[in-house]
């Protein structure tokens, strides 16, 4: 009887120890997921940017073809 509950306390144990770990996988898979998310806001803020600025400059040339 005395074998069945220690060899239950180092099954708890060990599932106490791979749950920790698991945590801490779950915890840098959010990180990378929540760095990946900014990068991407970034990356599409500069491209909306571009794009803005691409159409202020096609404005600009009608705007020389009609004067002229």
């Amino acid at each position: 009887m005395g074998l069945v509950i220690l060899i239950l306390i180092i099954v708890g144990l060990v599932a106490l120890i791979l749950s920790y770990t698991k945590q801490d996988s779950i915890k840098q898979i959010e990180s990378q997921l929540e760095e990946n998310s900014i990068t991407m806001m970034q990356e599409l803020y500069k491209v909306k940017k571009k794009i803005r600025v691409l159409e202020e400059e096609m404005m600009i040339g009608d705007r020389d073809k009609f004067k002229g």
